[in-house]
């Protein structure tokens, strides 16, 4: 995909430029660009705590040359076109909500070469602006170069901390970004010093290189809700991480429940895996604020495995516990021929048809226009038996919210403000 600019109403939800306030933040948005350019080597490289320099090199798939002066316009991105795709975005970020931002605040040199091109560009930008351009070798992957931030920003440069403060935050920052990409390489230097060095590898010999120690695993996996967790015990200082669908996150919730359970020594390490549709992302620029749409029901399910992870008869009880809600989905009927109306858990939803099938055939051909063709069109007559297959396949999509457009696949009513608009009470 190429890269385009979004409309503002679409930019204005994004909110980009709030993103940068410390050089931690310039190395983490940069790295998840790498990572989303499907890097499996990442090198950065710092001077001063990375307020004088930062540069992060990986080798992914580059920049198109047509689009490496795009990169740094407000809203640039090659992953969403409308405000409906940001419920959708399965990769960390894009690369012009971060370069716009950082190119506003510091001088700038981005070189890249696309996997399909024999030669790299190489562009210098400041304050925002470009000020050179020029063709030259490079290896596939991209290498950005930030020097000076906040040199036009003289009051947010003086609240940054000591060199020693803003380089803690950093590793820590990649360690994070590190633990989720067990399968990357990541090398850190700092003022000529190597400070990180993690050749690619499996989950478990990733934790125990970060947390320093061999780990214990305990995991729990109810059908639709899985986890793993990772635990070093008897340390100094605890601290837990927390990953749901491989993003690191805050989820405060879940850090208390575990300081209550293992204790305030205990370093660990957390990977939740849980329907797309069972998390609320906050739509913010750092994306690490979220709350499970059924908070409570998840931290009680993983309270009980903790406390009971013995327990034979365990995962079939959980599964009784959160199956209602995120497996059954039962058709109620057909409006018009067009919409495809559907019951799961506390929900009503209403499905278009067209686009629902549309997915789906995206999915399995990968062509907007084979599954554009080839889908039910609104207005023809479809069985139920056709109507429940599609609904079943919908549960298995990568992305069940949207259509290869940009459009929404369905529209959701809570069951109990249904019943609270007619004057009753929901019995459930």
């Amino acid at each position: 995909m190429f890269v385009k600019v979004l409309p503002p109403e679409v930019r204005s939800l994004i909110s980009a430029g709030e993103i940068i306030e410390r050089p931690a933040d310039v190395v983490k948005e940069l790295v998840e660009n790498s990572l989303d350019a499907e890097a499996t080597e990442i090198q950065v490289e710092l001077s001063k705590g990375g307020k004088n320099y930062i540069l992060v090199a990986d080798n992914g798939k580059g920049i198109h040359p047509d689009d490496i002066e795009k990169v740094i316009l407000a809203g640039a991105t090659s992953k969403i076109e409308k405000k409906e795709d940001l419920l959708s975005i399965e990769t960390y970020g894009f690369r012009g909500e971060a370069l716009h931002a950082i190119s506003k605040v510091s001088r700038m040199k981005i070189a890249s070469r696309f996997f399909q091109e024999t030669f790299g560009v190489e562009i210098e930008v400041e304050g925002g602006r470009i000020v050179s351009k020029r063709t030259r070798g490079l290896p596939v992957g991209t290498q950005v170069e930030v020097t000076d931030l906040f040199y036009n920003l003289p009051v947010r440069r003086r609240f940054l901390k000591k060199e020693d403060t803003e380089l803690r935050k950093i590793i820590e920052t990649l360690k994070e970004l590190a633990l989720a990409n067990p399968n990357v390489g990541f090398k850190v230097i700092s003022n000529g010093r190597e400070v990180i060095s993690l050749k690619p590898s499996s989950e478990i010999e990733r934790v125990s290189e970060i947390l320093g120690g061999d780990v214990s695993l305990t995991e729990g996996d109810t059908g639709m809700f899985k986890f793993r967790l990772y635990t070093l015990r008897n340390v100094s200082k605890g601290k837990f991480w927390v990953f749901v669908n491989s993003r690191p996150v805050e989820a405060k919730s879940i850090k208390e429940l575990l300081r209550k359970i293992l204790g305030y020594k205990t370093l660990g390490v957390i990977f939740i895996e849980i329907q797309p549709i069972l998390v609320e992302v906050n739509v913010h620029p750092k994306k690490r604020e979220i709350k499970f749409i059924k908070e409570r029901k998840v931290l009680e399910l993983l309270r009980t495995y903790l406390e009971a992870p013995k327990n034979p008869d365990l995962p079939s009880l959980l599964s009784q516990e959160i199956g209602r809600y995120d497996t059954d989905i039962k058709l109620v009927g057909i409006v018009e021929d067009t919409l495809i109306v559907a019951q799961r858990g506390d929900y009503l939803y209403f499905f278009d048809q067209h686009l629902l099938e549309e997915r789906i055939l995206f999915e399995k051909t990968g062509s907007e226009d084979v599954a554009c063709r080839q889908a039910i069109k609104a207005g023809t007559k479809i069985s139920k038996e056709k109507a429940e297959s599609l609904l079943n396949l919908w549960k298995e999509l990568k992305n069940p919210h949207v259509c290869p457009h940009g459009r929404p696949i369905y529209y959701r009513l809570p069951l109990k403000e249904i019943y609270e608009k007619l004057g009753r009470i929901r019995r459930s």
